[in-house]
């Protein structure tokens, strides 16, 4: 209320020079009295914005921080959250690598202790990524003896994925035929 009262007593001399001005029967004004009044309305109306719009910038502030502080909290939940997971999935790969060793490891075994006509036998219907990793396990003297037994075709194709010269299929490869012997 108090600004607005300012303002209106800011022109009221604007506003009196105006009626004496016409009552006299002067049909010119004199050019400071106007922008006179207009830098004390604008000095007035600036004074009157500047009084609202820093209270208004402190508020939104004000609000910007709490709800910056909010989602500060919301995201550092959420990273617990994650971190808390993460660590769950790492266990979890961790066992899941030490069964798939402990699983190779005795595959490794019962092909060594194998035949290898027999082992050729079973190596030659196995999927390729799996036969290669049996191979490739086994001593070089016990996988070029079921190399040996091994239909020509199967035994090249699985040398050439043990040697690097091809990448392993993607999705299981069917057997191209039983052993030569």
């Amino acid at each position: 209320m108090q600004p607005m009262s300012s303002l209106v007593l800011s022109l009221l001399p604007a506003l009196l020079l105006t009626c004496v001005a016409g009552q006299a029967g002067a049909q010119t004004q004199t050019p400071k009295t106007v922008p006179a009044v207009a830098a004390a309305s604008t000095s007035d109306a600036a004074t009157f914005c500047s009084a609202l719009r820093d209270p208004a910038a402190e508020a939104r502030f004000a609000w910007q921080a709490n709800t910056l502080k909010g989602l500060e909290a919301k995201l550092a939940d959420t990273l617990k959250k994650l971190d808390e997971r993460k660590a769950e999935l790492q266990l979890m790969t961790d066992q899941r690598a030490a069964e798939v060793k402990q699983a190779e490891a005795r595959m490794t075994e019962i092909f060594s202790r194998m035949r290898p006509d027999a082992a050729a036998l079973q190596l030659a219907t196995m999927d390729q990524a799996v036969a290669v990793a049996v191979l490739g396990k086994l001593t070089p003297r016990a996988a070029s003896a079921v190399l040996n037994e091994m239909e020509a075709a199967r035994a090249a194709q699985l040398a050439e994925v043990m040697g690097g010269r091809r990448s392993p299929p993607l999705t299981r490869t069917p057997p191209t035929g039983a052993p030569s012997r």
